[in-house]
């Protein structure tokens, strides 16, 4: 790596680390709150340790793990980390955390068998240490560990700054996603714990997903936007007046590179890292890119290599851009018209998201996603 361009140890430290969370935990459908989604995130991010083949980045030793002849699980980990910054020695956050994810269970039944199983068995907190030991129940461990059904990635540095419990839970779904994801407001209702709660559909919206977005759109490299749908059947809109009842939001995943610490981290490094050589080549000997210009657009490259063939489009424009009078400019817009009008993509200022879907996902429903009731079942 040139030396102009090496990663100096400041800048690899800015780096975040992600956490990969499997499916079938993340979907669970729960209310906790911010500093037991927190704890869950520590739990997750060690648990992800033990799995083997895939390719997960290392990190810094942030606490040991221990299993035990019978599968539960000892986890220690600084109680810090569950505070996230705020007062080191707030325990009564700690233990609200504790208290909060020791309450509750999951459940699995069928015409045979009944099962109920915690969440964590025992919790110790040492306040001169600054420690937490945790006992993780196997089944809940093993449900961490099961990526069967496919997992997400997520930065840790982001979602534990989150202060909102919405605002993670939307983050881990949007975060590196492109497509757009699509629930109804009944599924949401009961993933997030609400059923009894917000009936009316815009204080639901106003106090959940608007919230969220307010804050992700603050901090948060990855936010989104949302459109509502409205009910056609006649039948569930009987006897209402005005619009429509409001049945489904879909989410539109953006990226705002204004607060994405490692896209400023990617553009010191030699574009050629990111970008095939032959693209690199091409942009620096045809049109006159230097360096400087390429880091400057690497996310717009970067997408535009991934969607379509962007040699050759490239090659197709060269006449008309090398008789522009700014060539660079020409190939930049370009690419960006392209992008929009048959890839669905807008490039405005630090946003980039995707308006032209090829498949509205839906992979919450759990007829698609293996659930944490189906994983006890598997353990019978």
């Amino acid at each position: 790596m040139p030396a102009e361009i090496s990663m100096t140890p400041q800048v690899e430290e800015k780096i975040s680390k992600e956490v990969v969370e499997s499916y079938v935990f993340s979907t669970v459908r729960h209310d906790f709150g911010i500093y037991s989604e927190r704890l869950l995130l520590r739990l997750v991010e060690l648990a992800q340790r033990e799995i083997k083949g895939l390719d997960f980045k290392g990190g810094t030793s942030i606490g040991k793990v221990k299993v035990g002849e019978w599968g539960d699980a000892e986890i220690i980990i600084p109680v810090k980390d569950v505070l996230s910054g705020e007062d080191d020695k707030n325990y009564a956050k700690a233990k609200e955390a504790v208290r909060n994810l020791m309450g509750k269970f999951l459940e699995y039944e069928d015409d045979k068998k009944y099962r109920a199983t915690h969440i964590l068995n025992d919790v110790d907190v040492d306040k001169v240490s600054g420690k937490m030991i945790i006992q993780v129940n196997r089944n809940i461990w093993n449900a961490m560990l099961d990526f069967s059904k496919g997992f997400r990635k997520y930065e840790l540095e982001t979602a534990v700054k989150l202060h909102g419990k919405y605002s993670l839970r939307i983050y881990k779904l949007v975060s590196k996603q492109t497509e757009p994801i699509s629930y109804s407001i009944e599924d949401l209702r009961k993933m997030w714990g609400l059923v009894d709660k917000y009936k009316k559909v815009d204080d639901f919206i106003k106090n959940t997903i608007a919230v969220a977005k307010r804050e992700l759109d603050a901090v948060s490299p990855y936010s989104f936007e949302y459109a509502l749908t409205a009910a056609k059947s006649a039948e569930v809109n009987k006897g209402r007046k005005g619009r429509p009842a409001i049945t489904s939001v879909t989410f539109f995943p953006k990226r705002l590179t204004r607060n994405d610490t490692s896209d400023a981290v990617r553009r010191m490094v030699d574009p050629s890292m990111i970008l095939d050589r032959e693209l690199s080549q091409m942009l620096k000997n045809k049109f006159g890119f230097d360096w400087g210009g390429i880091k400057a657009n690497i996310t717009l490259f970067e997408y535009a290599q991934k969607e379509f063939d962007l040699l050759s489009f490239l090659d197709r424009i060269a006449p008309k851009a090398l008789r522009a009078e700014n060539v660079q400019g020409y190939v930049i817009n370009s690419i960006k018209k392209h992008m929009k009008e048959e890839c669905g993509f807008i490039f405005e200022g630090d946003v980039v998201m995707r308006t032209k879907p090829k498949e509205v996902k839906r992979p919450s429903s759990a007829m698609e996603i293996k659930s944490l009731a189906d994983i006890l079942a598997d353990q019978q």
